[in-house]
């Protein structure tokens, strides 16, 4: 995909080991468009967008976001 350079460090950045910070903002996203689709089946869908919103309204005030320690649960769990 693309190298990261951080700090001195570079790295070659794929699907595998992007970073949790960004897999949060595109599964935010996943979940914003989705409600947008469900909606015209399911009319309750339009309170799903805010599950990310409450997600960074965390994340800015208490620098606590749920998703990015799923995430990283997640990954933690399948390198075992």
């Amino acid at each position: 995909m693309f190298t990261l350079h951080t700090k001195g460090l570079t790295e070659a950045v794929t699907l595998k080991n992007l970073p949790t910070l960004r897999l949060t903002f595109m599964i935010g996203s996943l979940v914003i468009i989705a409600s947008y689709i469900l909606e015209l089946y399911w009319p309750l869908a339009h309170y799903l967008p805010l599950l990310p919103a409450i997600g960074l309204m965390l994340s800015g005030v208490f620098g606590f976001c749920p998703m990015v320690h799923v995430l990283q649960w997640g990954r933690v769990a399948s390198d075992e």
